[in-house]
């Protein structure tokens, strides 16, 4: 395995992955080896690499399917392990034809102890222009993904596990984000018990009192999930509420999510599928508008590499 030691960049605060290098050293010359011991064995020398970087205390704990950095207790570590493990088949099944775990290597999950280097090590993978929104947990889909989040209690750590695990599992289709985070948020209350959200007045009047016609723009780009203000929030509710409409015959939900495309907001995909565009989606929620996406309208922003969890 000492090959991969040419392939990082340790230049930053931690080590980056040439992951394409990487990649294409594997096709050349590993083709023929046991893949996802392979890809175990990178994962594990890239941690170990990360490892040496981060303060005292930092340990690497290895499960079935699962490697979990932090400096947590033993108690900590195997409540997060027993929930890391069951989780994948818990989405799997309930978003059964949409969700898929193929690939190799185990999903690496890294706890940082300080919120600055959480925010250090995400700032990587962001643009260097531009407000984001605070978050709790991210799933990184660059190169080989992984899960990052600064340290939360249990209860909290499995909400956010629920979340981007949910990410991961639908990382295989070029879906826009409002309907990626629209499954991720049901999934999550699904797993953890928590209670639906549910459209009362006072919800409504700020979502009435929000979306305009630019705003729900934002929502079909992806660009409302990244706001530093409550269009965030906002934006997490109104996925929700579509993916629930959405998701009654579930039958044609899995169709529309298999054919949905991240370059139109899905609209093409909802007219072939549900025989009418987005914009009469959020009609039903908010009444006649002009909601329809528009691609043409939006700016574009690299959002196929990250996919977070609001704090």
């Amino acid at each position: 395995m000492e090959w991969i030691n040419k392939y990082f960049d340790e230049t930053d605060s931690f080590p980056r992955p040439d992951w394409g290098n990487i990649y294409e050293y594997v096709e050349a010359h590993l083709e023929n080896e046991d893949q996802n011991k392979l890809w175990c064995g990178i994962a594990n020398a890239w941690m170990k690499k990360l490892k040496s970087k981060l303060s005292d205390g930092y340990q690497i704990h290895e499960s079935d399917n699962h490697i979990l950095v932090t400096t947590e207790s033993d108690r900590y570590v195997t409540l997060l392990q027993s929930f890391l493990e069951i989780t994948p088949g818990k989405i799997l099944s309930t978003l059964k034809g949409i969700a898929s775990d193929e690939g190799y290597g185990k999903y690496v999950v890294i706890v940082f102890n300080d919120i600055d280097d959480y925010y250090s090590y995400m700032s990587y993978y962001y643009p260097e222009d531009g407000v984001f929104g605070l978050s709790s947990g991210v799933y990184l889909n660059n190169g080989y993904g992984h899960f990052v989040f600064p340290y939360q209690d249990v209860t909290y750590a499995e909400s956010v596990i629920a979340h981007e695990m949910t990410h991961s599992l639908l990382s295989h289709l070029p879906i826009p984000l409002w309907l990626n985070e629209g499954m991720a948020v049901t999934i999550e209350n699904m797993i953890t018990g928590s209670a639906p959200l549910s459209m009362d007045n006072e919800l409504f009047a700020r979502h009435k009192a929000f979306w305009g016609e630019k705003e729900i723009q934002e929502f079909w780009s992806g660009d409302a999930f990244y706001r530093p203000d409550e269009g965030q929030e906002l934006g997490y509710h109104l996925a929700q509420f579509a993916v629930k409409s959405l998701s009654h015959d579930y039958e044609a939900f899995v169709r529309f999510a298999n054919k949905a495309k991240y370059d139109d907001g899905g609209e093409s995909a909802a007219n072939e599928i549900f025989g009418g565009g987005l914009g009469g989606l959020i009609a039903q929620f908010f009444g006649d508008g002009n909601w329809a996406p528009k691609p043409q309208e939006w700016k574009k922003r690299n959002k196929e590499n990250s996919t977070s969890r609001p704090a």
